[in-house]
């Protein structure tokens, strides 16, 4: 794969996270496929490709939509929670990139935890509870803070918030991986177009 195809799967990646939390949000559900694909994400450490972060193009189908909708300008409701979330949480990859030490610490953490699930046999709400607990133990004191819009009856269920987290995790292993690629706020607004254009052609190969 090219860079472009990279960075389209990793900002696919982003937006699906951003979506999904937006789903809960608004719904008090989301797409199981499309939760599992950025769940999984978090405990991919050494892929050789960026696709193998994702496991395939079809498992990012909602980030594919959410991409294009936001970048080719589509003026659609959900669009500005989605933007937030996504700005946001490429804020906070910065900051991850900028602190080795803590992002040490969080890639050790997801890895204990992947030992534990296996090793134990954790369920999948135990392992969402404790990627929920490192969430808050070492990405919500960061600033800037990002701040769930939603309905509160959906949000203050503690499965729903769980999966949240979880979400924007994933969401911000997303941007450390757009980052790493060369991705940056400009590179986002300069070359929208490509981006689009290749998540279409994804969208056709899944």
């Amino acid at each position: 794969m090219n860079l472009v195809e990279n960075q389209t799967i990793a900002l696919a990646g982003l937006f699906q996270a951003a979506h999904q939390v937006d789903q809960i949000a608004l719904n008090g559900k989301c797409s199981v496929t499309a939760f599992d694909c950025s769940f999984e994400s978090l405990f991919k450490f050494d892929a050789e490709t960026t696709l193998e972060i994702y496991d395939n193009l079809a498992g990012l189908e909602f980030g594919f939509t959410a991409l294009i909708d936001y970048l080719g300008g589509e003026n659609k409701k959900s669009g500005k929670n989605i933007a937030y979330y996504v700005l946001t949480m490429l804020k906070l990859s910065a900051q991850l990139l900028a602190n080795d030490s803590l992002a040490e610490k969080i890639q050790r953490s997801l890895l204990d935890i992947k030992v534990s699930a296996r090793e134990f046999g954790l369920k999948r709400e135990s392992i969402i509870a404790r990627i929920d607990g490192l969430y808050q133990d070492k990405i919500s004191n960061l600033e800037p803070r990002i701040i769930v819009r939603g309905d509160q009856l959906h949000l203050q269920n503690s499965s729903n918030a769980a999966k949240v987290r979880a979400l924007l995790l994933a969401g911000i292993r997303a941007a450390v991986l757009w980052r790493q690629l060369g991705g940056s706020k400009w590179k986002l607004v300069m070359s929208r177009g490509k981006f689009v254009n290749q998540a279409q052609q994804f969208q056709q190969q899944a």
